[in-house]
């Protein structure tokens, strides 16, 4: 059987100088369909940093996985019932306009001095904005930065709980 001879390769062509040009971009397409209608509804909350003593994260570790609520829930829980507890109680019902800014501890000891307890790394809460103003309300009325009260809430929230 005889070979049938191949087909001619095609040889290599210079391209056409005007095929090596890019296409300009033409204008971007409007997206279809209107965009998300309302804002998330987390936004609203205020983002808190809980510097707590190790002892209190410990304990609030195992209550939270005994009882399946969450980090927010359990803050809220102990933050609103802390300020209900005060004499006289911060109001349930903050105005709108209330001062969210936490304050510092006026008696914070110099830089330098030994910590009397240990702190765990600092956790990120966020609060509804009415906790937030309960907070710095719980604050200014004890004389007390927002880590003292925090963790003064969360250790009372923790011993009525009655876990450990």
């Amino acid at each position: 059987m005889p070979r049938t001879p191949k087909a001619p390769q095609p040889t290599f062509t210079e391209p056409d100088p005007a095929a090596l040009q890019q296409p300009t971009a033409g204008p971007q397409s409007a997206r279809p369909g209107p965009r998300r209608g309302r804002k998330p509804q987390w936004t609203k909350l205020k983002p808190t940093i809980a510097h707590l003593y190790e002892d209190i994260n410990d304990r609030l570790t195992d209550v939270i996985e005994a009882t399946g609520m969450g980090l927010q829930e359990t803050f809220e829980e102990a933050i609103n019932t802390y300020c209900d507890a005060l004499r006289p109680p911060i109001p349930a019902e903050m105005p709108e306009d209330a001062d969210l800014k936490l304050p510092r501890d006026p008696n914070q000891p110099p830089p330098g001095t030994p910590a009397d307890r240990p702190t765990a790394p600092p956790a990120v809460v966020r609060l509804q904005p009415n906790t937030r103003a309960r907070l710095v309300a719980a604050c200014n009325q004890e004389k007390m930065g927002g880590k003292a009260v925090i963790n003064d809430a969360i250790e009372a929230y923790l011993d009525e709980l009655d876990m450990d």
